[in-house]
């Protein structure tokens, strides 16, 4: 063989093992370390409950480099089971365990409790505020005629919307009838909302972006709104920030105010009314008659014996004109016989016997009651030169007055006889007005004389 094609062969056979090296030197750096990953099946908003009923909907097994995972990343099913998420997940998306909550139902975070706070839709940007969505919470208020604007707490956890723990399902994701919002807080962050309540704040919720700042705290924040929301006249305080109910004097050095004691007011009692009596209007005297009444039936066609009369007949009083022409004596129709029956308890008439009925006493009219004694005085004897003249008397009228009493005044009816026998009201009274009416007229004094009329007497 001849000495350059023995050259050329070693060349080529060294070319091709310098090949091989750096083929084999490049296909060791490309290899790239891959792991198995849980991604998102699907797009899994936040609040959602991963059971291991629904897990095979939900979520997926991928490969992906690891180089290129987060720091942060969940490896196996198992982990995600009976979890909720406190944030979205896209579809293909990896899992944050930080993102996880433990159980189906309401889960606080560590240290904090929940409050409920009403909003509406459009203090809650348009219903989108939610469950596990981050919320500034904005209040305005008036205080001394000056509108204050701030933001009284931030960063606040939603944990319900209504009373509902993951987010609607109906398409937008949005709360359309969105009327009371659930925050977990401390015990502060409780009562400073509980304090802004009662200044009568104006609340409205601002949705955090998911690229702010989630460390940011409340501790100094509590503290200024508290000041804000005082003044001089209507001090305000969180109770149980110290402890014991007190202000915190580092936080707000302003005195303590002594309470004013208020004047206490005295009541002056009442004069009670006093009852004034009043004299009881006589009560008329019922005129009665005694009649034979029959202690027991007697049949028709009973002879009337005296045995008869002691026996079944007693006397009974009766007002007059109830038992018309009822007898009060059975004594002349002695051996006559009764022509009807006698019912018991039932007075007999005349013509039950043959006899004349009773006759009714005489009705009396009501009389005015006559003045007291008087002294006697004897009237002047006339004087025989000079003739009596006729003179005709007033017809003087007749009243009766009845007074009538309630709980609140006395009234006097009067009543005026327009007939014998018939009476007719004619006014009501007060007890002034009736002894004004009832005094006498003075007397007009008669004229003096005149020259004239002496000569027209002679």
């Amino acid at each position: 063989m001849k000495q350059k094609n023995v050259i050329l062969m070693v060349v080529a056979v060294g070319c091709g093992l310098v090949a091989a090296f750096l083929t084999s030197q490049m296909s060791a750096k490309g290899k790239v370390e891959q792991v198995d990953v849980v991604v998102a099946a699907k797009d899994l908003p936040v609040g959602t409950t991963i059971t291991r009923a629904d897990a095979p909907k939900m979520l997926e097994i991928r490969k992906m480099p690891k180089d290129g995972l987060p720091p942060n990343y969940v490896a196996s099913m198992e982990e995600l089971y009976d979890k909720r998420l406190s944030r979205p997940v896209r579809a293909k998306e990896t899992f944050n365990p930080q993102d996880l909550l433990k159980g189906g139902a309401i889960m606080l975070p560590p240290g904090h409790n929940m409050v409920s706070m009403p909003v509406g839709v459009g203090q809650a940007a348009a219903g989108f505020v939610g469950p596990g969505s981050r919320v500034d919470v904005l209040a305005t208020v008036r205080l001394s005629n000056k509108l204050h604007a701030f933001p009284l707490l931030v960063n606040m956890l939603v944990i319900t919307a209504n009373s509902s723990t993951v987010y609607a399902d109906n398409g937008s994701g949005a709360f359309p009838n969105l009327s009371m919002v659930s925050f977990a807080v401390k015990g502060k962050e409780a009562l400073l909302l509980s304090l802004a309540k009662s200044r009568g704040c104006t609340i409205e919720l601002m949705l955090r972006n998911s690229e702010s700042d989630a460390s940011e705290t409340n501790e100094k924040r509590i503290e200024e709104n508290i000041k804000l929301l005082s003044s001089d006249r209507d001090e305000a305080a969180i109770k149980g920030a110290n402890g014991d109910g007190t202000k915190n004097p580092e936080t707000d050095p302003r005195p303590v105010n002594p309470p004013v004691e208020q004047p206490k007011i005295t009541e002056t009692p009442k004069p009670e009314p006093k009852e004034v009596p009043v004299a009881p209007y006589p009560t008329p005297k019922v005129v009665t008659v005694q009649v034979l009444v029959a202690t027991r039936d007697i049949p028709v066609g009973t002879d009337v014996t005296a045995d008869l009369l002691a026996e079944a007949f007693a006397i009974k009083e009766y007002p007059i004109g109830v038992a018309t022409d009822a007898l009060n004596d059975l004594k002349p129709a002695l051996g006559k016989v009764f022509k009807f029956g006698v019912a018991k308890g039932q007075w007999v008439t005349g013509n039950m016997v043959g006899l004349p009925g009773l006759k009714p006493s005489p009705v009396y009219p009501f009389v005015e009651p006559k003045p007291g004694p008087s002294a006697t005085v004897e009237p002047p004897k006339p004087d025989p030169k000079i003739e009596p003249k006729i003179v005709e008397k007033p017809v003087q009228k007749k009243y009766h007055d009845v007074a009538v009493h309630d709980a609140n005044k006395t009234v006097i009816w009067r009543y005026e006889e327009v007939k014998p026998g018939q009476w007719k009201k004619v006014a009501e009274l007060t007890p002034e007005q009736l002894a004004e009416a009832d005094k006498p007229a003075t007397p007009t004094p008669p004229k003096p004389a005149t020259p004239d009329a002496a000569k027209k007497a002679d």
